[in-house]
């Protein structure tokens, strides 16, 4: 059996780069960036706590669409992002479902640090199609993470990680809702956390590090209609 708790084993790094602003106790202001309804639930539940949403990187219609009727500002690349960030500087910036890698321009210029969400237990499944690969490595549990982002590509300091299980008739449909759900609670605690000045930040056991990449095209769309992996591909 998996054991996703690897990943925050050893010793924490310093809570320092929250501890040291005496204001991280009262959010203010954040940029969002990615897509779906998970960005926009995400971006709800920060509005919820009284959190000011600057500006919006919209990686579709989706996200956008609710970003315009929120009135909150969309910036049309990275560039642009970065170009506003360098003016009006922000305390968070939070990335879900994010196509886009951010430069350290970006993610540089917060006030106190920027998370990102990938749908998978890291150090494990980083990358793509993370959900699809891990049943077809016949997987029974798995986890969702968020992580701070500050000099890696899902290579940073892991601050929630939420186990999942995955069922014997499991799809990649199924996994992907019990991660959305999963995803949003662990949002949940990352902004308490926010709030109270209380985050600690794990780093991961990159010894244990795996990249899923592009999954054939073939089995990826057996996946996605319902075919379960288990009985149609072996390890």
């Amino acid at each position: 059996m998996a054991d996703w708790s690897s990943a925050a084993r050893g010793s924490a790094c310093e809570p320092g780069d929250l501890e040291r602003h005496p204001a991280a106790r009262s959010i203010s202001s954040s940029v969002f960036v990615g897509s779906g309804t998970g960005a926009v639930r995400c971006a709800e539940l920060a509005m919820e706590t009284g959190q000011i949403i600057s500006a919006a990187l919209c990686g579709d219609t989706i996200f956008a669409e609710w970003a315009v009727r929120a009135n909150i500002p969309c910036m049309e690349s990275v560039k642009e992002l970065s170009s506003f960030l360098k003016a009006e500087p922000v305390d968070w910036i939070f990335s879900i479902a994010n196509p886009l890698i951010l430069p350290p321009d970006v993610f540089g210029r917060v006030r106190r640090a920027a998370f990102n969400y990938p749908d998978g237990p890291l150090p494990r499944y980083a990358g793509t199609h993370a959900t699809s690969w891990a049943l077809l490595a016949q997987e029974t549990e798995y986890a969702i993470t968020w992580h701070r982002i500050d000099d890696g590509v899902n290579a940073d300091g892991v601050v929630v990680q939420r186990q999942v299980l995955i069922e014997p008739t499991g799809t990649a449909l199924t996994l992907n809702l019990k991660c959305y759900a999963a995803a949003i609670e662990g949002f949940r605690e990352l902004l308490t956390g926010c709030e109270n000045g209380k985050l600690t930040a794990y780093p991961q056991a990159l010894v244990d590090r795996s990249y899923s990449r592009d999954v054939d095209a073939q089995m990826r769309q057996g996946v996605r209609d319902g075919i379960n992996p288990r009985k149609s591909c072996q390890r």
